[in-house]
């Protein structure tokens, strides 16, 4: 392999490139909505291809390989890529073009697997050469993507899928072995089809409540206000868990579903939800660690944007005995051309360190050139004391690093921070950053002081909490007097509070 490059490629709905080297570390990924600020940008991400390549050019080495995650379902998307790139993406699975593709997706799947495999290789060959690379795109199927993610620097691991569709699947179990080995090997046990599973629900609920694919966050935050026992019954009676798998009930469950809860207040709608999907997803990996074990536990996928289900899987898996949980930090499809580099990068003999930091994305400036002002700047300074100060003060401190965090989350590379001693300020960012009122913002602790504020904190959570892909409770102890003496500054420049 020398001193080889593996680019990874997704094309899909959050579409995005990746780089791993040759032990397998990812070195460089990020999605194309973050370059043409479209969300959810779908189709070949040219734009994320072309700063990898750059990206592997100032590293030096060559670029060995090409993989491209999602082998069947794909080929009409790739061959009308100009319309699928600018399309209006579906409020959500009940659209009617939703569920034409899904079904679509899903009998190619099942009975042109090989011919769309084969059209859409030479579809991605023809597109690759046009940007430069000679290299023959190797296509990894959709959960197999998912599953290197997360299992990626784990040892001895269950790995858990659950996403709406991909590859004719919903959800996947694998078993890691010897993950830390020069010859790491992940062995699926189970397979859920498209469409059986949470994920899918969970989108069917969201357009429901009228908000767009992929905000299912926002169902989240309403389902913190309601009844979760109300509706429950109406949810469990559509999707059930049947020898460790999930299962949609009946015909056309969702939309069957949807009538009965139209005319229900949306808060006991969204914790119904989510008392459901958790009881469902802890009962799934609770029965697959009992029939496949696994020291460690290992998450992707959209199911697991939901920080909320992740404690209540994460917590029921520590008290049974597992080392530590882990959800690969761009959870849903953004994750794929990271999963698919590494996967090919196992395939070809080849280590899976995985991810060592989420600060791996394109440069915010060029060093060597001048940064244009066109408009009055704001105060720019890398004087943490004043930093401090301005947050003491109830100031909103803005902080950019040279690299851009990979997943939806601001870890501290494109940050807004601000003491959280005042509902008013939040209100405030939300509604000037155009977010719903009700978005919470993520805690930023010292760890050695989690023990004390965070209710239920043990060493196996830190693999979450560094990434901030959990809620936990706060404890008692939390005051904005405490949380006000604890604000500092640690050795890399991040303000903690």
């Amino acid at each position: 392999m020398g001193d080889s490059w593996i680019l990874g490629i997704h094309d899909g709905r959050d579409a995005g490139a990746a780089l791993v080297d040759q032990a397998g570390r990812l070195q460089f990924a990020v999605s194309e909505e973050r370059l043409t600020r479209r969300a959810h940008q779908a189709g070949f991400p040219v734009r994320a291809v072309e700063l990898a390549l750059q990206e592997r050019m100032s590293r030096g080495g060559r670029l060995g390989a090409v993989a491209v995650a999602g082998k069947a379902g794909r080929w009409p998307f790739r061959r009308f890529e100009a319309w699928y790139r600018q399309a209006d993406r579906p409020r959500g699975p009940l659209d009617p073009s939703a569920r034409l593709a899904s079904a679509w997706a899903r009998a190619e799947a099942r009975w042109l697997a090989g011919p769309s495999e084969r059209a859409s290789q030479a579809l991605l060959t023809e597109r690759l050469r046009g940007m430069g690379i000679h290299e023959s795109p190797h296509l990894v199927e959709h959960h197999d993507c998912l599953a290197w993610a997360a299992a990626a620097g784990g040892d001895d691991a269950l790995v858990v899928t659950m996403d709406t569709h991909g590859d004719g699947l919903a959800g996947t179990i694998h078993r890691l072995e010897g993950g830390l080995s020069a010859a790491p090997r992940l062995r699926r046990c189970r397979r859920t089809p498209a469409p059986h599973g949470a994920a899918l629900l969970c989108e069917a609920v969201t357009q429901l409540l009228g908000f767009a694919e992929g905000a299912e966050d926002k169902v989240v935050a309403r389902g913190a206000h309601g009844d979760p026992e109300r509706l429950r019954g109406q949810l469990a009676g559509v999707l059930e868990v049947r020898d460790g798998q999930p299962h949609l009930v009946g015909r056309d469950p969702l939309h069957r579903l949807m009538q009965r809860l139209r005319d229900e207040p949306a808060e006991d709608i969204a914790a119904a939800l989510q008392a459901h999907i958790e009881d469902v997803a802890v009962r799934v990996i609770h029965q697959a660690r009992r029939d496949f074990g696994g020291r460690q536990l290992r998450l992707a996928g959209s199911l697991f944007r939901n920080v909320g289900l992740v404690r209540r899987v994460a917590l029921d898996a520590l008290d049974a005995g597992a080392s530590d949980v882990f959800v690969f930090p761009a959870m849903g499809d953004e994750a794929l051309p990271a999963g698919a580099a590494i996967a090919h990068r196992v395939a070809l003999g080849g280590p899976a360190a995985g991810m060592q930091d989420a600060r791996i994305g394109p440069l915010a400036w060029d060093e060597s050139a001048p940064m244009p002002m066109r408009v009055p700047p704001l105060p720019i300074t890398a004087d943490v004391d004043l930093a401090r100060a301005a947050l003491l003060a109830g100031d909103v401190v803005g902080r950019c690093s040279r690299r851009m965090e990979y997943g939806p989350r601001a870890l501290g590379a494109r940050s807004l921070l601000f003491l959280p001693d005042d509902p008013a300020r939040g209100r405030q960012v939300n509604a000037t950053l155009g977010r719903d009122w009700m978005m919470p913002f993520g805690s930023l602790l010292p760890e050695e002081e989690a023990p004390r504020l965070l209710a239920r904190w043990g060493e196996g959570l830190a693999p979450l909490t560094r990434y901030m892909t959990v809620a936990l409770p706060a404890t008692p102890t939390v005051t904005y007097e405490a949380v006000k003496k604890t604000v500092r500054v640690t050795n890399d420049g991040l303000l903690w509070s």
